[in-house]
């Protein structure tokens, strides 16, 4: 360690080679990060979509194939026996929302505010006679709390040729998901008011519940698995005439999707991470040619050629390690930027969310970090190779050319 610290210090500790180092290290680090914060983007998306989903609807929902049902006592008492104790049923129809010429098609839910804030974590408790909107329908229809609009919607589950029905409603709050389609879709009602406007009583067509409590604290990937089980375990239970469905599932496509567009950009980028290595063997070869006499020196006093192999791969390692650092500054201020600038806000139609953050795990930085120092070990060591193989006395004419 003693001649690798000669060694480094001979060589670097001047002005312009110093300069040339930081530029290398600055490169190295830019591209690591480019990398992280392109990972982090695809695994924040699929965060912040998963998230979003879950939080409006639960973890798993099941319905009847034949439209509106009860729910029985006996079904109850087997979901209860599985340790769930957050449901809520819910009755869901499609209307129109209108207000003064204007109307859009919502999707509305009829809810127990209890049981449902507690399923959701959101606060949506609907009042006798009122109703909450998604933040972009309120937006595109320029509604706020308190306006009157009209649900138009046909009675009962198997009369749409009939005439519609025409209900006034107060709008008692504006509702954020999180997700664009979900604000802009979705509109909630008492459960007890939709169900007499359809004329279904005190059926359903929709349960929604969440996972047990004891997996609260379990990560995205092991949830999803334990979300399976239960799925499997729920559709036993309920027979073929019920279907079960995880709460990622209209969006199953998208993020499948872009997992696999993750795979694909991390690999097409590792041609950034290569380029800024070559960055790093110019700077050797740089160092080797013009500080040719003090490299001399050190294997006239009797540094073998091995040692000196050895003292620049620990000096490569060095720069990976001090790069691997400076990287996570750089995604710190790209995740900050991604937040704060308005120029970095997403439409919400296109992307489904309108922004994003990033999301690393410590198996991401691994990935990275060891993909840069594999590409970096073998390039380099290649070079060090053919510049070692150089005889003493080149270097002695090099000493007094």
């Amino acid at each position: 360690m003693k001649v690798f610290s000669s060694f480094s210090k001979t060589l670097i500790w001047d002005r312009s080679n110093l300069r040339f180092a930081i530029g290398v290290w600055l490169g190295l680090s830019f591209s690591i990060a480019v990398i992280l914060s392109t990972a982090g983007l695809m695994d924040g998306f699929v965060t912040s979509m998963k998230q979003g989903l879950s939080q409006n609807n639960g973890d798993l929902h099941f319905y009847s194939r034949s439209g509106f049902f009860k729910l029985d006592k006996e079904v109850k008492e087997a979901i209860a026996d599985l340790g769930v104790t957050d449901m809520a049923k819910i009755v869901e129809s499609q209307a129109f929302l209108v207000i003064e010429g204007q109307s859009k098609g919502v999707a509305v839910k009829g809810v127990d505010g209890e049981s449902f804030s507690q399923l959701t974590g959101k606060d949506i408790r609907p009042g006798k006679g009122q109703i909450l909107i998604g933040s972009e329908l309120a937006k595109v229809m320029s509604l706020k709390a308190g306006d009157e609009v009209v649900l138009v919607l046909a009675k009962g589950n198997e009369s749409m040729q009939g005439l519609p029905l025409l209900k006034k409603l107060t709008i008692q709050d504006i509702i954020h998901h999180g997700i664009y389609e979900k604000d802009l879709r979705f509109a909630y009602m008492r459960r007890t008011d939709l169900a007499g406007v359809l004329g279904v009583n005190d059926k359903i067509n929709m349960v929604a519940l969440n996972l047990p409590a004891k997996y609260d604290d379990a990560t995205l990937e092991k949830r999803e698995d334990i979300i399976g089980d239960y799925l499997f375990k729920l559709e036993d239970i309920l027979g073929i005439d019920f279907r079960v469905k995880p709460y990622w599932y209209d969006f199953s496509s998208l993020l499948e999707a872009v997992e696999i567009e993750k795979f694909t950009i991390g690999l097409i980028l590792q041609i950034i991470v290569v380029i800024s290595i070559f960055n790093v063997l110019s700077f050797i070869t740089f160092l080797n040619e013009k500080k040719s006499r003090e490299v001399f020196l050190f294997q006239a006093l009797g540094l073998s050629a091995k040692a000196l192999r050895k003292s620049w791969l620990y000096l490569v390692v060095l720069l990976w390690g001090a790069s691997c650092l400076f990287s996570l500054v750089f995604v710190f201020i790209f995740d900050l930027l991604l937040q704060k600038l308005p120029l970095f806000s997403l439409p919400g139609d296109v992307y489904h969310l309108g922004r994003l953050s990033l999301s690393l795990e410590l198996s991401d930085y691994l990935l990275v970090f060891f993909s840069a120092l594999f590409w970096l070990i073998i390039i380099v060591a290649f070079s060090l190779y053919r510049m070692n193989k150089r005889s003493i006395l080149y270097g002695l004419r090099k000493e007094f050319s």
